[in-house]
């Protein structure tokens, strides 16, 4: 397996207080790095849209990052709370590299997340929409190029990828990104060891909320066949179990403490340390995921699926 050490630094720079987030939004991104697109495109689902403005070689000064905003006077193992759905004046983005492409569309539901996207300026136009409302705001055979990692999130997500097909274009692509069953496996394991309360504080409620998890490989393959797509490729994503694991434990538990913290150093410290912490945390993952046995697609817990449609 090799590593793009610049693009993996990159994620490690925005991301750097949850490294392991860090980790499987890269890996998530180079099962896809092959494929290019013409014509209108679309990402559904598109957060704040640093996912894609760093999939496609986009590049932020060290001082800019995904901690600058975030919602305060939580209290965060008590409630399943996206932290970063906030947008204040303190976000502004300091990019020093523009993606090479950029996405004719792009949706979300949480308002925080669009208003983030919109300073990418890697969307042509941003909607408002939660993808559990159908149909989809959008024509019969509109775009030629589709992205989404998140439709997994909904409740009704082999209906919604029926839908997602009627949007595309005949022989159109989508690269669609998926959590199998096994996603959140570490946090299981370890829960015999843990009290009631330290498992709360571990699971963050993701075990309630994350509905769309109950799907292992071969059924997301039978949901996207009845959809009507042609399955091209189905590609590993995050790469074994160590990573899994990282991800499943990390520091979440801790990340509003690290947030605040961080958040109280003048910009000169907070740079300094940060780069030391992103060098630190690339020296530690590289190895971890390069040499480990590369999990088989029946072990994978997060899947890249390349689609046609017919």
């Amino acid at each position: 397996m090799s590593i793009d050490d610049k693009k993996f630094k990159s994620f490690l720079e925005f991301y750097w207080l949850r490294p392991e987030n860090a980790a499987v939004k890269y890996f998530q991104s180079s099962t896809w790095a092959d494929i290019k697109w013409r014509g209108k495109s679309i990402d559904i689902c598109c957060g704040d849209g640093v996912y894609v403005f760093l999939h496609q070689g986009g590049k932020f000064d060290n001082s800019f990052d995904c901690f600058t905003d975030t919602k305060k006077n939580f209290s965060h193992n008590k409630k399943f709370v996206d932290i970063y759905n906030s947008f204040s004046k303190k976000y502004v983005p300091k990019i020093i590299k523009n993606p090479i492409k950029n996405f004719d569309v792009g949706t979300d539901w949480k308002t925080g997340m669009l208003a983030k996207s919109k300073k990418l300026k890697i969307f042509k136009r941003l909607i408002k929409h939660d993808n559990n409302i159908l149909p989809l705001p959008f024509n019969d055979n509109e775009f030629n190029f589709l992205h989404s990692n998140a439709l997994y999130w909904t409740k009704n997500a082999p209906i919604l990828l029926k839908d997602v097909n009627r949007v595309l274009n005949k022989d159109s692509y989508a690269v669609l990104e998926f959590s199998t069953e096994k996603l959140l496996s570490t946090i299981f394991e370890l829960k015999p060891f843990l009290s009631k309360e330290a498992f709360k504080i571990l699971d963050r409620k993701r075990s309630v909320e994350m509905k769309g998890i109950k799907y292992n490989t071969k059924e997301w393959i039978n949901h996207i066949k009845k959809a009507g797509f042609i399955i091209e490729d189905i590609r590993v994503a995050w790469p074994n179990k160590i990573i899994v694991d990282f991800w499943n434990t990390g520091l979440r538990p801790i990340s509003h403490l690290l947030i605040e913290m961080v958040n109280n150093l003048n910009n000169r410290n907070r740079n300094k340390i940060k780069k030391e912490w992103v060098d630190i945390m690339f020296k530690i993952l590289k190895p971890l995921c390069e040499k480990p046995k590369k999990f088989s697609l029946k072990e994978a817990s997060y899947i890249t699926f390349i689609l046609r449609k017919m």
